[in-house]
């Protein structure tokens, strides 16, 4: 059995850890403490609901903080996260058709690779030796990001039924978003075949 070399280690202790190896203010942080502020304020102007939902963005976003492999990822993650948001809070989705599909999207290629970089950094999933064991990660994670996307389905009608009948269900726009998620999923996995498993830079 071969020993690890020196750049095999360095290179499976950067996959144990997010971008940083501790905390480190910087200006990625300013968007996690408005979306945390937003939490009150939209209890404040829309009531309970709406700042649960934003809880859920704040949440998101700190995990992002903790979990993303680049400051890039986190960035662009955030602000998915905040648009979808305050998009629900302040009932945009109703007023403009495509954007439920276009969030859905966006929102599971964010939680995909936010998924797979918590395994990593948790090392439930290791560095992929061969092409073969790349093509097998993205095509679990693409897995992974589907079940993510039936879930939500699961929790918009739990919400429709059990919280508030404002939530938008329906087979049409379930179909929609279950599509919509898939595509997400996919490209988040596409992302990971592409990229050398050790890399850190960009997205």
């Amino acid at each position: 059995m071969k020993e690890p070399t020196i750049e095999r280690t360095k290179r499976d202790a950067a996959v144990g850890r997010g971008y940083e190896g501790h905390f480190v203010f910087h200006a990625n942080d300013i968007l996690r403490l408005l979306s945390l502020a937003l939490v009150g304020f939209s209890w404040w102007q829309w009531g309970i609901l709406e700042a649960v939902v934003m809880l859920l963005v704040s949440g998101g976003t700190w995990a992002l903080r903790f979990y993303s492999l680049t400051r890039w990822r986190d960035f662009f993650g955030q602000i998915v996260l905040l648009a979808s948001g305050l998009f629900s809070v302040m009932g945009t989705y109703q007023q403009v058709s495509w954007l439920d599909l276009a969030v859905h999207t966006t929102m599971l290629w964010v939680l995909t690779l936010l998924l797979h970089d918590a395994l990593r950094t948790h090392r439930w999933i290791t560095a992929p030796e061969t092409r073969q064991t790349r093509w097998g990660q993205a095509l679990m994670m693409l897995s992974v990001g589907s079940l993510l996307a039936v879930l939500w389905e699961i929790g918009e009608w739990f919400g429709h039924d059990f919280i508030d009948s404002a939530v938008g269900v329906g087979y049409r726009d379930t179909i929609g978003d279950l599509g919509a998620g898939l595509l997400g999923a996919a490209a988040a996995a596409v992302l990971m075949l592409r990229r050398p498993h050790g890399r850190r830079d960009g997205l």
